[in-house]
């Protein structure tokens, strides 16, 4: 999460056999991996494999954005390489990598959900943002195949931290105006923003602005860090009612919407934020960085320290979600 643009505080195998004309069922225990498994190995993988995707080695930055790639690819997706400006000569290149589901009666309309790959240095980086990588991943598995009325673009962003943006500039900013220079019909972005840290304890939720402000904008905000967070400028109020609507519909998480004045300036601290610039209508899916997360760009941001099963159903919800702004 970067620090200048960063967010505020607020998802069998049947055996079949036939004796004697009659047909009857078995259960077993699935051989494949839950939801929060995959989460986990793709969490770790990230922290893991590729423990500098930072400024400090773009190489293995870059390397981790053609791992994301490979993995679209194996979902059946055609992907691109999208490329930052190189100001410094001899500099490796920065990428985007991009996995686009044409859209059957809207192709024209496009939902993009995205989520940076890059991390802060001196911090691998579970929560910021392997966390967000993970369940972009998730979704593209399981939109796969599957297309929908309006198109849905999955973006790995890079240079979304402060550290790593300074020289090429940030991996969104670049496909905001790529998309706008185009004449892309973004109908809505979806920033998946550290999506994996969740506390039950009593006042483990705070917030960039005291209470008496949440209050005059009749905000009811949890104190407690269980939830995920729908947070948006006050001109996307209409995209956070709808994307907060589906998700609780889906009954998996606590989601709480924060449609937020222009003035809290926490909530421009994402890649949600260069979509704003272009005029595309955007918010950010969190679980509000380092108002709830206290090993927030810290050596300690470690996979052990997420859970993967809210993160799991936080998929369930983020599918609804976006199954709904594909056919409304």
């Amino acid at each position: 999460m970067n620090i200048a643009h960063r967010p505020i505080a607020v998802v069998f195998l049947l055996a079949f056999s036939t004796v004697l004309g009659c047909t009857t069922v078995q259960s077993r225990p699935s051989t494949l991996p839950t939801a929060a498994a995959r989460l986990e190995a793709d969490v770790r993988t990230l922290t893991t494999r590729f423990p500098h995707r930072n400024a400090t080695d773009r190489e293995q930055l870059n390397a981790a954005g053609a791992w994301i790639a490979n993995r679209f690819v194996r979902l059946g997706y055609q992907i691109e390489f999208e490329p930052l400006p190189v100001p410094v000569k001899g500099e490796a290149w920065s990428t985007n990598t991009i996995a686009t589901l044409v859209g059957t009666t809207h192709p024209d309309e496009i939902i993009v959900i995205g989520a940076h790959y890059d991390t802060e240095v001196n911090t691998p980086g579970a929560d910021d943002n392997a966390s967000g990588v993970a369940v972009m991943l998730e979704l593209a598995a399981r939109f796969s195949r599957n297309p929908q009325p309006r198109t849905i673009r999955f973006i790995g962003f890079t240079n979304e931290e402060n550290s790593n943006s300074a020289n090429t500039g940030m991996g969104s900013l670049t496909s905001a105006r790529n998309s706008k220079e185009r004449g892309d019909n973004i109908i809505a972005m979806l920033s998946l923003e550290m999506l994996g840290y969740f506390s039950d304890a009593p006042n483990s939720q705070t917030y960039p602005f005291p209470p008496k402000m949440a209050a005059q904008l009749g905000l009811d905000l949890p104190t407690t860090g269980d939830f995920i967070a729908i947070v948006a400028r006050t001109n996307d109020a209409a995209l956070v009612a709808q994307v907060a609507e589906s998700m609780t519909q889906a009954g998996t998480i606590p989601v709480v919407a924060a449609p937020l004045p222009a003035q809290v300036r926490a909530i421009y601290r994402s890649d949600h934020a260069n979509y704003w610039m272009q005029g595309y209508p955007a918010a950010m899916i969190t679980d509000t960085s380092e108002y709830r997360n206290p090993h927030y760009h810290k050596m300690s941001d470690t996979p052990g320290t997420l859970d993967y099963g809210r993160m799991a159903a936080v998929a369930d919800a983020l599918e609804v979600a976006v199954r709904s702004l594909t056919n409304r």
